[in-house]
Parts: C-alpha cells; structure tokens; sequence
C-alpha cells in the first residue's frame, strides 16, 4: 500500500512538472520585449499592459512587438487559443480588413507561413477580450505571437496575454471514433462531374451555356451573389436572390440540353460580411462593434440573419428539388471566423443541411472549411452526419503567385514552378499544400468538391500550375468548378496580356486549352446524360 501511494505521488509530480512546464512554454511576459520607440509598458487598474501609439504621419508600415516566439513542434496537431484584452484610443480605419488593430500569430511551416489572426477594431473603445484559435500544422515549425497596429494610427493597449492549449470552436454534434462519410449507391454511382463558376447570374446568357456546352463542361457553379450593402437589408436581399434564382429557373432547359448540372452557391450571406465594405445599417454596426472586423458573416452574430440564411436554403430546396439537372446546394462561400460568435461556421452549416433534409432528403450538400475555405481550415474540420454531404476546398495557393497583381503583396512575375515566398513552389508542394483535405479524405470516407481554383491570367507559368493542380484533383478523385468563366478578366481563360490593366480577349489560350483537356474526361458523364433524355422522352 505504501508502495502504491508512493507511486502516485511520484506520477502526480511528474504530471504537475509536466503541466508547469507547459504553462511556462506558453507564458507570456512584458518584461523581456524588445525595445521600440512606438511602444512602452504602462501601469493600468488591471496590471501591467504593452501600449503602442502610432501618430497619423507615421501610419505607414508594421508597428508590433514579437510578444513571444514558440517551438511549434511538440504541439503539431494541437489547438493554441490566444486571448487578450486590448483597449483603444482614436484607431483609425484601416484599407483592409486584416489590417490596423494587430494581435497575429505567425505560423512557419514546411511550406511557408500562415497569419491567423483577432478581428480587429478602430475607433475609440474600452477593454474588450480578443481571441482566436489555430490548429497548428503538423509540418509546424515556430511562430511568433505579434501585437500592434499595422497600417494605421492610433493607440492601443495590450493587457493579460494569454496561450493556452484548445480552442472555442467545438464540433456541433458528437461523433463515433470509427465514423465515416454515408453515400447513396445512386450518389456513389454517379461519376464526377469537371466543370466553372459562373459568370454573374443575371449576365448568363443561352450562348455562355451553349458555349461552356461545347467545352465539354459538366457542371457550373452558380453564384448568388451581391454586394454587402444589398444583404443588410433582407427585403433587397430576398428579392436580389429571388431575381438571380428566377434567371436560373429560366436557363434550366438550356443547361440540360447541355449536360451541365448545377450547384448552386450561396455566395452571399444574409447580412453579408462584417468589413469596411460601405454603409452596414444598425445590426451591422452592432456586430462590428461585438466582434470586430472579421471579415465573418453577420449570419454568425446576428439572429435575424441566421433565421433568413435557414429560410433562404428551405426557399432553394422547395423551388429546385424536383429538377434533377440541379445537383446540390453549397451551404456557405469561405467561411471565416476567428472569434467566438452565438453561431459557429459549421453549427450553422449544419442546421442549414438538416432543414434542406427536410424537404430534400438526398440530392448533394456542399460543406465548406473555415478560413475562406482554405485547406489549412481541414485540419480543425469535422464531419457531419448526414448523407451525401460533400466538403468543399478553395485552392489558391500560394497566393503570392495566383494572385500577383490582385493582391497588393503579390509580386508581378513571380515564376510556377520556382522559388516562392522562399519555399520552391512545384506539383509536389501543392499535394504539401493539400494534404489536410486528403487526409480528411481518407479518415472520414468523405467525397471531396474544390468549388474553387484559379490563377492570374498573366502570371508566368500559369498553364503548367492549372494542368498540376487538376492532374491533382483527378488523382484524388475530386469534383471541381475553375474560378471563373466569363466573370472577370482577371481569372479568364478567354483573356491574354501582360497585367491586370491590360486585358486582351483571345480565342486561344494555353489555359484555356489544358481546361479543355480537363473537360475530355467528362464524355462518360454526357453519354449518361443523352441516354436518361432518350429515355424520359419516350416515357
């Protein structure tokens, strides 16, 4: 009996060293930061807190103080919360969303960096906690916790740091260890489908169709789509939708002559999302003011908008469920959340899906990732269990080259494959890049949908990087839609010249041909198509 108790207490040691230490890991202290003439620590009624004041001659530029650098490798595959309170003083508005208030987490991985990061804030405003989650990469290396302000004025006081291990973002309903994705034979059965995004939904015409037609595409994403402004309003938001949903309706019979299904997209949100977008009306303003400029959808926060974004999927799925040529229903464009919200990303993609079961019990539902749907956001991604779910992945990366000269940190010229971002950038690194969606893949039995993928018409080597990235795809067997056709010059395969500024329509282009040969493989699709017309036919 000695012996056991002696035991326990040695095991309950070892635990607390083993706790303190990690405490100690994480500990961040004001006492040991570098020195910087912005920045000083000040005695408030709750403490010691960092203070950064920027004046408006000096907004230019990153004004943060590396508050605590990590070894990320002994928490690979873990959750880091981080939470702060931060108080502001006349922060001014800043050009982007991801700008002005800072308190980041830089991620250095493998293959390159990621920058989760708290909504941030302007304006004049008390003590409020600020938090974000990130699940960290397993190809993790270091990173460094940053607070400040970048691009902008202002003062902001930093108070009670904190990194502890989880995160708030919690799966909505419990799983069994050994679950797995549930299909339909019908659903199995059918195959994959290669195919766009469409243009503006009240721009498509018969001849857009009837050209994508002879592409040999085999399914369009449809974008309902908007801007912020129009989704604050649910009277302009509903007749907007309807409008968009009626020109659908419309083209139907046209898209099935051509074999292309749809997927129709909810590209915007009831409420729109929470930025600087324009004019927000009160509940916007009440969501910027309890969470911050998230970029997140007010859909998240505000309860009239997430009653309306329910109402919008039961309106869909009553109107469309007797067309088979509509395929299924993408739940939500690049979710982002980053804070704490009454609804989290995937609980409301969830309830949507159980409502639209209601009505519809088995046509495909399209689940998105957090962080704009990009892979990372599989790592923290959990299933749901309903049948015919698909999730859906964007692919972007790296940003740097997709989106040179739409980004104003994308280099003109940078080179695929090459060097990028300091990591060379090949057809290897961008299945590094995916392997969070492929180990979801595996894990989970899930079917996997990119709804979108693209790169700058001008960037170099952009052919070869569109040929990698589907050769990919089809290796995996995914679904996927190109970002975009006929919407924006920018992503067209219908455009040549040399930058963003100088678009030049061209029949032929060598993007333009790999999606071609991308669209061959869809015959077996179209055959199948031809043979259930004849047979309806004579039905």
């Amino acid at each position: 009996m000695k012996k056991l108790i002696l035991q326990l207490l040695l095991l309950s040691m070892v635990c607390s060293y083993c706790n303190a230490s990690m405490v100690d890991l994480l500990r961040v202290r004001l006492d040991k930061l570098p020195k910087q003439d912005f920045a000083r620590i000040e005695a408030t009624d709750f403490g010691n807190a960092l203070v950064v004041t920027v004046p408006e001659n000096r907004k230019q530029g990153s004004h943060w103080i590396v508050m605590k650098q990590l070894d990320l490798k002994p928490f690979r595959g873990k959750k880091l919360l981080f939470t702060v309170f931060a108080k502001g003083e006349n922060i001014a508005k800043a050009p982007e969303y991801y700008l002005g208030l800072k308190y980041m987490f830089i991620v250095r991985t493998e293959t390159g960096k990621g920058h989760p990061q708290a909504p941030g804030l302007a304006g004049t405003f008390d003590w409020r906690k600020l938090s974000f989650e990130v699940q960290v990469p397993q190809d993790a290396i270091s990173g460094e916790l940053v607070a400040g302000l970048q691009e902008t004025s202002g003062k902001v006081w930093f108070r009670n740091f904190m990194i502890s291990q989880g995160g708030f973002l919690k799966p909505p309903v419990e799983l069994p260890p050994d679950f797995r994705c549930e299909y339909t034979s019908e659903f199995l059965a059918r195959p994959i489908t290669r195919g766009v995004m469409s243009p503006h939904p009240l721009e498509v015409t018969e001849k857009d169709i009837d050209d994508l037609g002879s592409w040999g595409a085999t399914n369009i994403r449809w974008q309902l789509k908007g801007s912020n402004e129009q989704a604050v309003d649910l009277e302009v938001y509903n007749n907007l939708i309807d409008r968009q949903l009626d020109r659908l309706e419309e083209l139907l019979p046209a898209f099935e002559r051509n074999g292309i299904h749809i997927i129709i997209d909810m590209h915007l949100l009831p409420g729109g999302r929470i930025d600087y977008a324009g004019p927000l009306g009160t509940a916007g303003e009440e969501a910027v003011a309890a969470y911050g400029n998230a970029a997140a959808n007010r859909a998240l926060g505000v309860e009239k908008y997430y009653r309306a974004y329910l109402d919008t999927w039961r309106k869909i799925a009553r109107r469309f469920k007797s067309y088979p040529i509509v395929m299924g229903y993408d739940l939500f464009n690049e979710p982002v959340q980053s804070c704490e919200m009454p609804h989290d990303y995937l609980s409301i993609q969830y309830d949507a899906a159980r409502a639209i079961r209601e009505i519809d019990s088995e046509r495909m539902i399209v689940i998105s990732s957090n962080n704009w749907g990009g892979p990372d956001g599989f790592a923290s991604l959990t299933p749901l269990p309903l049948k015919n779910l698909v999730y859906q992945t964007h692919f972007y990366n790296p940003g740097t080259y997709t989106h040179q000269g739409v980004f104003k940190n994308a280099r003109m010229g940078t080179r695929y494959p090459g060097v990028i971002d300091g990591v060379y950038v090949d057809k290897n690194m961008l299945k590094k890049y995916l392997k969070p969606v492929v180990e979801f893949q595996k894990k989970y039995g899930a079917r996997i949908y990119c709804g979108e993928f693209s790169v700058a018409r001008y960037a170099p080597g952009g052919a070869q990087y569109l040929k990698d990235v589907i050769s990919i795809f089809e290796e995996y067997g995914w679904e996927w839609s190109y970002h975009a056709f006929r919407e924006s010059h920018f992503w067209s395969v219908e455009h040549a010249g040399p930058d963003g500024a100088h678009p030049v329509p061209a029949l032929d282009t060598d993007r333009k041909r790999v999606l071609l040969e991308a669209f061959k493989k869809n015959r077996k699709f179209k055959e199948e198509l031809r043979c259930r017309l004849k047979i309806k036919k004579y039905l």
